[in-house]
């Protein structure tokens, strides 16, 4: 997790800076200031790991907001341990930010973050307790988008507020009658279309990010801005936020980034476009052909919050690009989608390589595997009702087409060479996914680290290059290994429950790692993931080397259909380190058949994709 350069000084730094037991100086100033900000920092393992909430904290801290312009009012909770001698483990505590100074104001006891009723009355108390002109909320952790909702307390069960429990606890504080002048998400996925319609009720403003957030977040000395224009409203108090996130990480980082600043009185009109659009493909769901081309043009919309094939249902896509695919279908529904989204998201900057347009929804595919109960998730939500049909029509459709993969000869949408390992004569273990990093000269490269195959997924494409995840074990824990352009190892991401987690974490001397792989039994045509014997971490960066294939080595293609299945095949006998003697298929290969050349063992593994 690559949190600030400075963290560590500042760690020191931060008990000079945090007055305890004084009581608040609230009192003393009984003005109504411009604004005031609230923040529900779930400190998560982001703090008991590795200090990240504190570390913003700090960076709020030294802004320089001059009391007068603002009241910023914290609850801290949510984490086995804080990174400072300040902030008490086990309960959970407002505090005032006064002058460079935290305060403590008010102990809320033993509470989970996770809690719907713990926002409520830290809302509430806020509201009550520090009036102001404008107020702004933000909400500080891990994010997984429109199904998994925000944040977990990992010191209650990982708690976690879905979207209809943060509905309940806006509602119940108040919020109808006083909205709030912005609303933001300082977590990944959080700017989807349905947290947005919900918000529309409580807030003006939501800022939030589409995709993933570095483990840094938000660059919180934006809150200085306020001393120069204290009256700033939601809308550019939101841009400064953008601008202050873009330009701490530069838009050439290695990191996905992604904010917007939404106008939420003009949301419902993005949903009403979305329904529109989404009646017009439901007719077309039933027959196979129809089907077919909804099902290719999801496989290329741009989808966020990707991972390993072990780790990959968020299942959330841009909105406008989802659009786009769908222009040629149904160019007059798709052309409003795109008008209404223009007028909605006020300001919008990434550093994707595909346009994005700042709002996500929930589209089912990659993980249909636990496409039941999350669209029973996303129909409680009570968004329209001709897009929430047309879901539940897909995913039918998405099953329906599994359970009859080996009658149907589904279109290819995506080809990859793969380098198989033989273990017995009837087994083979996968050893590389070969993209255009793994071919040189006609020649199959074996990626591995330590000497230990490793498999690169393709999970994100930024304008430096293309993110992959290697799924592992690290410590004990399931997770994914995250690369950028097949050689730089930034972390280890894992998903908490099926939030997203914020970040990366770093890979330290002693870490026990063990690399996934698919095994498959030629004999039983049975596929599991192995787990190879761990290896321990000897240095403080992890490389992958690029060799040739060991003698020996087979030579096979991943086909991806319409559906999101896999076939695999492996040549015979085996080609050692050369391809074979058909063309090699391109990355993200249309239309091509499957292969029917001689010599080629061809299976269905239904349901593995990455």
């Amino acid at each position: 997790m690559g949190f600030k350069k400075y963290m560590y000084v500042l760690l020191i730094m931060f008990a000079a800076f945090a007055l305890i037991g004084g009581g608040s100086p609230k009192a003393q100033n009984t003005a109504l200031k411009p604004y005031t900000i609230m923040i529900y920092m779930n400190g998560s393992d982001l703090e008991s790991d590795f200090g990240a909430a504190t570390d913003d904290l700090v960076e709020m801290l030294d802004s320089g907001l001059e009391a007068r312009y603002a009241n910023v009012v914290i609850l801290t909770g949510g984490t086995k341990r804080w990174m400072n001698d300040a902030i008490p483990d086990g309960e959970c505590v407002i505090w005032e930010m006064v002058n460079g100074h935290l305060y403590e104001v008010k102990s809320m006891g033993n509470r989970n973050m996770g809690d719907r009723a713990t926002l409520r009355d830290f809302l509430r108390y806020g509201l009550a307790e520090f009036p102001a002109e404008r107020v702004g909320l933000i909400m500080w952790d891990h994010g997984g988008g429109s199904i998994a909702g925000f944040g977990h307390d990992e010191r209650f069960d990982d708690g976690t507020l879905r979207l209809l429990d943060m509905d309940w606890a806006f509602r119940e504080a108040g919020l109808h009658e006083r909205k709030l002048e912005f609303l933001g998400f300082d977590a990944c996925l959080m700017a989807t279309a349905e947290m947005a319609v919900l918000a529309s009720e409580y807030a003006k403003v939501m800022i939030a990010s589409e995709d993933t957030e570095p483990g840094d977040g938000w660059d919180y000395t934006f809150l200085g801005v306020l001393n120069y224009h204290p009256f700033i409203d939601g809308f550019g108090l939101g841009k400064v936020i953008v601008d202050t996130f873009m330009d701490f990480f530069g838009e050439d980082s290695d990191e996905v980034l992604t904010l917007s600043v939404v106008d939420l009185t003009r949301v419902q009109l993005v949903m009403d476009a979305m329904g529109k659009l989404m009646a017009a493909g439901s007719g077309k769901l039933e027959a196979r052909p129809g089907f077919n081309k909804l099902a290719e043009r999801r496989a290329y919309t741009k989808t966020f919050g990707d991972g390993s094939p072990r780790d990959n249902e968020s299942d959330m896509v841009d909105v406008g690009d989802m659009a786009v695919r769908l222009s040629d279908l149904f160019p007059r529904e798709a052309k409003a989608v795109l008008r209404a989204l223009g007028d909605c998201v006020v300001y919008n900057r990434h550093n994707s390589d595909t346009e994005l347009y700042g709002l996500s929804t929930f589209y089912v595919y990659g993980g249909k595997a636990f496409g039941r109960e999350s669209l029973k998730t996303y129909s409680a939500l009570g968004m329209d009702a001709d897009f929430t049909r047309y879901l539940h029509g897909f995913y039918d459709g998405l099953v329906r087409r599994t359970r009859n993969a080996s009658r149907e000869n589904n279109e290819i949408i995506r080809s990859e060479w793969v380098l198989w390992e033989p273990v017995t004569a009837d087994t083979y273990r996968m050893a590389g996914i070969l993209g255009e990093s793994g071919i040189k000269d006609g020649e199959a490269l074996w990626p591995h680290i330590y000497g230990h195959s490793v498999n690169l997924y393709p999970i994100a494409s930024t304008r430096k290059g293309t993110q992959y995840a290697i799924p592992v074990k690290v410590n004990g824990r399931d997770a994914d290994i995250i690369v950028a352009g097949c050689y730089r190892v930034m972390g280890v991401r894992h998903r908490e429950g099926n939030v997203l987690q914020k970040g990366y974490d770093p890979i330290m001397p002693g870490d026990m790692i063990s690399f996934y792989s698919l095994e498959w039994n030629t004999l039983t045509d049975d596929f599991t993931w192995h787990r190879g014997r761990p290896i321990t971490v000897r240095g403080n960066t992890l490389r992958i080397d690029w060799d040739p294939a060991p003698d020996g080595y087979y030579i096979g293609e991943r086909l991806t259909d319409v559906n999101h299945d896999v076939t695999y095949t492996l040549t015979c006998p085996p080609m050692g380190d050369k391809l074979p003697a058909y063309t090699r298929p391109p990355i993200f290969t249309r239309g091509m058949d499957n292969p029917r050349t001689s010599g080629v063992h061809l299976l269905r593994f239904a349901g593995i994709a990455g």
